[in-house]
């Protein structure tokens, strides 16, 4: 029995962990619809782009660099041409035998993008791992009735979202990663739309209705300095005010 290792606050988070799962297994169940026309297209799309960026990623090594091309999904190659060819200062990573090694992985090409020589060679390659990405999102298994499915973990994180994986058959994937030019291939069931439920400013104002209750009870902040910080989340630009 886990109730008695829990407190008030644990034991509400512990309650509504479990009158998820019957909402979240339907959700599971249901799936999302796929246009597979729409996702096709995306796809011919994006690998137009990919061969393009894979043409202009040559001609900076070759002509640029002056080494014949490297394959940007190989670490090992790419690790030579940065460090060893171009010799940027290495940056290292534990590997799976617990040593620092050298790594090229996406912090170390944004972290070696700030170096002007590097910067137009690591712009390519992550413009290519995000387009590599993007693809192989939309070429994963769908189930035999056209919809994606995928395994919804309730207690799989610590902020209390959701953790989202391939379901049980293989099919689906991270459906919570899901960028903006990815989600056109999705449609909603005949009768029904799509909606984006989202608060408006709610960081912004939370920190305001903290200043007030912790600042201002405190005398630490003066009232009207508090009433003005709630006064701009309600004026409609926040950020400008």
């Amino acid at each position: 029995n886990l109730l008695p290792m829990t407190d008030n606050v644990s034991q509400n988070t512990y309650g509504f962990s479990r009158d998820l799962q019957a909402p979240v297994l339907e959700m599971m169940m249901r799936g999302i619809l796929v246009n597979q026309n729409k996702k096709h297209k995306v796809i011919r799309e994006m690998r137009g782009k990919l061969a393009v960026l894979e043409e202009q990623l040559a001609s900076l090594v070759v002509e640029g660099v002056g080494v014949p091309m490297v394959n940007w999904r190989s670490p090992a190659q790419l690790n030579s041409l940065l460090y060893d060819v171009m010799g940027l200062p290495p940056v290292k990573k534990r590997n799976a035998d617990g040593v620092f090694a050298r790594t090229s992985n996406r912090d170390a090409i944004e972290k070696l993008s700030g170096y002007f020589i590097a910067e137009p060679i690591c712009n390519h390659l992550l413009a290519l791992r995000d387009l590599g990405k993007s693809i192989g999102f939309l070429e994963t298994g769908i189930d035999p009735d056209g919809r994606m499915r995928s395994n919804l973990n309730i207690g799989g994180t610590n902020t209390g979202r959701l953790a989202s994986s391939a379901s049980d058959f293989g099919t689906g994937t991270n459906l919570q990663n899901v960028t903006a030019s990815l989600r056109s291939v999705f449609v909603a069931d005949p009768g029904y739309k799509f909606a984006n439920l989202d608060l408006e400013q709610a960081d912004s104002r939370n920190v305001g209705a903290l200043c007030w209750n912790l600042l201002v009870n405190n005398g630490d902040w003066n009232e009207r300095s508090a009433g003005a910080y709630l006064d701009a989340c309600e004026s409609g630009d926040l950020h400008t005010t």
